[in-house]
């Protein structure tokens, strides 16, 4: 695998990185995190005209079909200016879904709709007490009726539900064997309740009661015979593109922590001086390069077995997990007490890797599937 950007990579890196100088500072991200959406509109329809939501879409539907390192370059830079914006919900998770499902005629009218920054969707699939698995079904059930289906039940923690017009929501469909079909409703119809609630990071996320809602037979996005092996693929997607946003925080804590004991004083000289502080940076370094590997090994692992590609993206999630972890404390003890005010971005950046461990699984739950598969293999 080459790990040098092509120039197109490096042209994205730069614009990316220049637009998110400018126009997502870390005052700007405190108003976009305290409005009521909890992100930017204004913003979205930026990454839309820039091309971002459609970077590993296919170019039938209006994407720009570039690869997953595009992808990984992009939640890299977003990582960093801690961006609210779900846009790994929407143009990657969701997105995989409805591309590699089974309704066409879905698929060519809503995939140029969520390039172009008019369609905002989310995946609705956890319930209570599932754990992290994909493909919930337990709770919610659609039952066949007449030209259509009626679903019922309940999902927990649907990233930014409260804002999207779609939802991507798996039940299970009676009279089938056992396992979740994924059927898209719209987030306004009659019989979704929606009970948004803020993220510790700032982003919002929401409760979603269904009750009796009518769908037609087009809503059935992937039926229960494909539809855990297109939610894994998607989900795993989503995983990388979370190391590759923490990999993006991890750079970020670390250069505005050198930046300050640089700067403060001690003793009558920088306290970035004194080797203890400088064996914890560079102890900081070697946590974000090994999350790094993990990432580009994730990345090489796409078009392998989905088994092998599970265990792989497991091992780097775990890695980047616990290595955000670390650098993102190191960077509040070395700091003190100001890293921990309000004003001060070391501590949204904790707060960030704190919510981001658990979501697709914390690092004990991939640590458990690697331990699992070692035992079956």
């Amino acid at each position: 695998m080459d790990f040098n950007f092509s120039e197109e990579q490096s042209m994205l890196k730069d614009g990316v990185d220049r637009y998110l100088q400018q126009e997502y500072g870390f005052e700007a991200r405190r108003r976009i995190a305290a409005s009521e959406e909890g992100f930017s509109r204004e913003r979205w329809r930026d990454y839309a005209e820039l091309g971002w939501l459609g970077l590993t879409l296919p170019e039938d539907v209006g994407g720009l079909g570039c690869s997953f390192v595009e992808m990984a370059i992009l939640m890299e830079a977003f990582g960093r200016a801690m961006v609210l914006e779900p846009v790994a919900q929407t143009a990657l998770l969701c997105a995989t879904i409805l591309e590699r499902g089974d309704a066409k005629e879905q698929r060519e009218a809503l995939l140029p709709a969520v390039i172009e920054g008019q369609l905002l969707l989310s995946l609705a699939d956890s319930e209570a007490g599932s754990r992290y698995k994909v493909g919930c079904h337990a709770q919610t059930h659609a039952r066949k009726a007449g030209s259509g289906y009626l679903i019922n039940g309940a999902k927990t923690l649907v990233v930014a539900g409260a804002s999207a017009d779609h939802l991507l929501v798996t039940a299970q469909i009676e009279g089938m064997p056992p396992g979740a079909g994924v059927f898209l409703l719209e987030r306004r119809a009659a019989g979704v309740t929606c009970r948004p609630y803020r993220l510790l990071d700032g982003s919002r996320a929401a409760d979603i009661d269904l009750r009796n809602v009518e769908v037609g037979d087009d809503a059935l996005i992937v039926g229960p015979e494909r539809a855990l092996e297109v939610l894994t693929e998607a989900t795993q997607l989503a995983i990388l593109a979370s190391v590759a946003e923490s990999l993006g925080m991890m750079e970020a804590v670390m250069a505005i922590t050198s930046e300050y004991i640089k700067g403060r004083s001690q003793f009558g000289q920088p306290i970035g001086k004194f080797q203890a502080l400088q064996h914890r940076m560079a102890e900081m370094f070697v946590a974000t390069q090994e999350a790094r590997s993990m990432l580009y090994c994730g990345i090489a692992h796409l078009d392998r077995p989905a088994d092998e590609r599970g265990r792989v993206v497991s091992a780097a999630k775990a890695v980047a997990g616990r290595a955000n972890r670390f650098v993102c404390a190191q960077g509040i003890q070395l700091h003190g007490g100001m890293g921990l005010t309000e004003e001060y971005p070391v501590g949204h950046y904790f707060r960030k890797m704190t919510m981001m461990e658990k979501m697709f699984g914390d690092i004990d739950f991939h640590l458990g599937r690697l331990a699992a598969s070692s035992r079956t293999r």
